[in-house]
């Protein structure tokens, strides 16, 4: 069960600490599209959300990139809000998280993962040695994966 522990559990991205984070020595934080940053289905960022990555990235000089298994909000989307963004990526295979630490720039141990796939995130991050940060998903899945997804997050959290 450790290879799906994150390092740590948020409610929200907003809850998250980018001053904790310095002190772990994250320099860069791959973050996950659908249920992490935007709705399922979302054409774009919140306005709140909008601002809270400006006012993250600038205020503690984390490079963010987006790396998401959905397909890209429109065409060409190379780019959201001045963030480098994967779509359509393939996580959890290697080369997906690969790739997003040669664009960030970083290596795995200052790399932090942000989303609420417990395999494509968690799973994901945590097989290359990387931060990971679970963030509970908006739970708009059917019944079945609703529960059985609960059930992970209450045994995670122990």
């Amino acid at each position: 069960m450790p290879i799906f522990k994150p390092s740590l559990i948020a409610n929200s991205i907003y809850e998250i600490d980018g001053e904790a984070l310095q002190r772990a020595g994250i320099k860069g934080i791959i973050l996950n599209w659908t249920n992490t940053l935007t709705k399922k289905n979302a054409e774009s960022v919140s306005d709140s959300m909008n601002t809270w990555l400006k006012n993250f990235q600038s205020r503690f000089g984390i490079k963010l990139i987006i790396v998401s298994n959905s397909k890209p909000p429109s065409q060409e989307h190379t780019q959201v809000n001045e963030i480098p963004a994967l779509f359509e990526a393939s996580k959890p295979k290697k080369k997906a998280f690969l790739a997003a630490l040669n664009i960030l720039g970083t290596r795995r141990n200052e790399t932090a993962v942000i989303g609420n796939g417990i395999i494509t995130d968690l799973w994901g991050g945590n097989r290359l040695g990387m931060y990971t940060i679970f963030v509970s998903p908006s739970w708009t899945k059917p019944r079945f994966i609703r529960v059985v997804k609960r059930l992970v997050v209450r045994m995670l959290r122990v």
